[in-house]
């Protein structure tokens, strides 16, 4: 990615940051689930999808196209009272072209989704963690989710026989880094969490039953 610079009048020279370029979710198949559920409505352990066919790396890249390494992580998601799936979470940490590696060495950015039920539609409303700031009568119609919300942990989702969850951490927003379409006056934090984590949400919403 090209660097642009400005001269300043003193004769120094002062950097632009870094522009990351913003796709869009695009349309996808939606994952069919197997097996049947059992008396509680939930789908046996064996028979819930993998949380990382929620968001596959063609999304991802959809979304952010500078987007240079995709590492893809499935994981058991931490749970009390129940027992989920190996494949319930997925951690996706994400690098960019341009961007510098936090000092840490971790990815400039990580989107985590979880599945928190899977089943009939009952069975997924009772496991559905709800709460915070719910999604406007809007991004519903758009996403064709039944419910969603938003807090500061990240964001509830509800489709169907399915509930789970989707957050992220971005290290990458406390570094000197704009996304195109960005606001000279916008903090790259809002962005991500009113643009980019939009766009994640629909690419779940579009690959749920």
């Amino acid at each position: 990615m090209a660097v642009l610079t400005t001269v300043a009048l003193g004769g120094c020279a002062a950097e632009e940051p870094p522009r990351i370029p913003l796709g869009a979710a695009r349309p996808a198949t939606p994952i069919t689930p197997a097996g049947e559920p059992d008396g509680t409505g939930l789908l046996p352990i064996a028979d819930w999808p993998a949380a990382c066919d929620l968001l596959p790396e063609p999304a991802i890249r959809e979304i952010l196209p500078a987007a240079t390494v995709v590492e893809m992580k499935r994981a058991r998601p931490v749970s009390t009272g129940s027992v989920l799936p190996d494949d319930a979470a997925c951690h996706i940490g994400i690098d960019f072209s341009g961007v510098k590696r936090p000092e840490s060495g971790a990815y400039p950015a990580y989107i985590h989704v979880t599945i928190r039920a899977a089943g009939t539609p009952e069975a997924a409303r009772r496991g559905y963690r709800g709460g915070g700031e719910g999604c406007s009568p809007e991004l519903l119609q758009v996403t064709g989710l039944d419910d969603c919300g938003r807090d500061d942990a990240g964001w509830t989702f509800l489709k169907g026989g399915i509930a789970g969850e989707l957050s992220d951490v971005a290290p990458v927003l406390n570094s000197n880094v704009r996304f195109e379409g960005q606001e000279a006056t916008m903090p790259a934090e809002r962005f991500w969490r009113d643009t980019v984590e939009t766009e994640v949400l629909k690419a779940v919403a579009a690959r749920l039953p």
